[in-house]
């Protein structure tokens, strides 16, 4: 088990010490009940600040498997060709 294991007892009790210790230390916390993990507190990502740390990023981004990225672009074109047709707004 983690060292960031905590009883949800305890996280119940003081969750916004937990939240703040998450945040500031942005390492997850494990919610564990009777010795089990049953959820996990993760900081939320920081937004990159500059096109540099944006590059960084996108570079580690999990790639999705050619059959799954072949099927997300086939439902992308299914959802536009049921859009209805753009309309200009001056018209």
């Amino acid at each position: 088990m983690s060292e960031n294991a905590i009883p949800v007892a305890e996280a119940a009790r003081d969750f916004l010490r937990l939240l703040e210790q998450v945040e500031s230390r942005r390492e997850p916390a494990t919610l564990v009940r009777n010795g089990h993990p049953v959820a996990k507190l993760i900081p939320f990502p920081a937004a990159a600040g500059t096109c540099e740390e944006l590059a960084e990023r996108w570079e580690r981004i999990p790639r999705l498997p050619p059959a799954e990225a072949e099927e997300f672009a086939a439902d992308l074109e299914q959802a536009r060709a049921s859009l209805p047709p753009l309309k200009a707004a001056w018209d």
